[in-house]
Order: C-alpha cells, then structure tokens, then sequence
C-alpha cells in the first residue's frame, strides 16, 4: 500500500524503469494556470509512446544530458539550456538520447492539467501491485482513467479501442472509481 508519507512528497518514482517525477509547481499551487514538473529519465528511457493532448500545451527544457523528442514529423535533441514547445494537438514523444548518461529535464504543462494527479495514481497502483512488470494498470478500467485525467491520446490506437477506452471510462465514473482513486492516491 501506498506510504501515506508519499502524499506529501514532491517527488514519485517508476517501480520499474526508475524514472522520477518532481512536482515544483501544482495546479493547486498556480490555480490551474499551469503544472511545472522536472524529469528524471535513466539512460536508454523513454517516455510515453507518439501522443498527443488536445487540452492543454507543453514545454520541454534540458536540465542535464540530452532529450530526444520527436513531434509533428520533426526530430530534434535538445542540448542542456535548449528548449522546445509542443503544441495541443501535436503528436510529440520523447526519450533520452544516451544509452549512457541520464538525462533530467523540465516540463510546463499549460493550462494545468490532472497530470500530478494521474502520475501518483499510476506509481502508486505500481507500488500496491496492481500493475505488470512495464508499469501498465492491470484493471483496464484504471487505465483508461489514467490517460483520461492526462489527457493522452495515443496516435497508433485502432479506432476500436479508442471507443472502447471512452466507455471504461465512462463505465469507471458512474462506478465512482476515478474518485476512489484520488482518494487513495493523491
């Protein structure tokens, strides 16, 4: 179960992958307006698969080591200091660059979104078990309330599973289960 110390935490880890999210600044702290957050990804890590948000925008900035972020049909690798904008709508993935060196870099979600929220549900569904061996929530439902609260839209889904992932969600708010899930995790 999830150390209710956590909850006070800035910071999460990935189980598996060991990939930290720090939250600098909340929703709650910047009233909506906006979600800062910085990454850590190991070496040879990679974030989501190619995505995009149709509700809110974001900005990439490299802390340290290099940030390879492909959107729209463009590639670039950002240089410490370098940054890169993402607009709503645009399909963007990342990864870093080495398969040496970590890389930690920064995040401005804008407007704020439920991303923190969705972030400590899912590590904290890996810490209780309730996920496979990549992090994936082994309840379906979960899933879908995950990527709904982000607002991540995966570009290669079949159409079917995109209606399927509506109806678990809808499904998993008449069931009252994306309450819980805050309840119990953030």
């Amino acid at each position: 179960m999830l150390d209710i110390k956590q909850k006070d935490n800035r910071s999460i880890t990935h189980t598996f992958t060991g990939e930290k999210i720090t939250f600098l600044e909340t929703s709650k702290e910047t009233n909506g307006a906006f979600e800062y957050i910085e990454v850590f990804l190991p070496p040879g890590g990679e974030g989501p698969g190619l995505h995009y948000h149709m509700n809110f925008k974001e900005s990439f900035e490299v802390i340290d080591g290099e940030l390879k972020i492909l959107y729209g049909k463009e590639e670039k690798v950002l240089q410490i200091g370098e940054t890169l904008h993402v607009a709503k709508g645009e399909h963007h993935t990342f990864l870093n660059a080495s398969n040496e060196k970590a890389v930690t870099f920064r995040v401005k979600i804008t407007p704020a979104n439920q991303f923190e929220e969705s972030m400590r549900i899912l590590y904290g569904l890996m810490e209780d078990g309730k996920t496979d061996n990549k992090g994936l929530p082994k309840d379906k439902i979960h899933g879908a309330l995950i990527l709904d609260m982000q607002d991540t839209r995966l570009v290669k889904m079949p159409f079917l599973i995109k209606i399927l992932l509506n109806h678990l969600v809808k499904k998993g708010k008449k069931k009252g289960i994306d309450k819980e899930l805050l309840r119990r995790y953030t």
